[in-house]
C-alpha cells in the first residue's frame, strides 16, 4: 500500500487538476522553480530512501532536465509515511503547493 503526494510552484488550473495531469506525465502548466529544485534537492539529502519513490526519476531527467524545477512527485510506503510530516513543513518552508493523490485534496 502506498500514498501519493504532488508538490509544485506554480501552474495553470487547480491543484486537483495539476496533480492529475502530472500522474499522466503533463508539465507543461508548471513553471520552473529554484524552490521545487530545492525541496527535491533537501528530500534526496535527508532521505536518501525516496530516490526510488520520487518522481521525476532521475532516468526521466535526462531527457527533460528541466522538470527537476517543476515538480515532484512521491509515492510513499506506509514506512516511509512517517516523513509526512516533514516533508509537508519542507514544501511549505519552500511555499510548494501539494496534494494529496489519496485523500483527494491540497496539503
Amino acid at each position: 500500500m502506498s500514498s501519493d503526494f504532488g508538490f509544485w510552484k506554480r501552474g495553470a488550473g487547480g491543484p486537483e487538476e495539476i496533480f492529475e495531469n502530472l500522474a499522466e506525465g503533463d508539465t507543461g502548466d508548471l513553471a520552473v522553480s529554484s524552490d521545487v529544485l530545492r525541496f527535491r534537492e533537501d528530500l534526496l539529502t535527508r532521505w536518501p530512501d525516496l530516490v526510488d519513490v520520487l518522481e521525476p526519476s532521475r532516468f526521466d531527467l535526462e531527457e527533460e532536465p528541466d522538470h527537476a524545477g517543476k515538480y515532484v512527485l512521491l509515492t510513499l510506503s506506509v514506512r516511509q509515511l512517517d516523513y509526512l510530516s516533514e516533508i509537508l513543513e519542507m514544501a511549505k518552508m519552500n511555499g510548494l503547493i501539494g496534494f494529496s493523490g489519496v485523500g483527494g485534496e491540497s496539503i
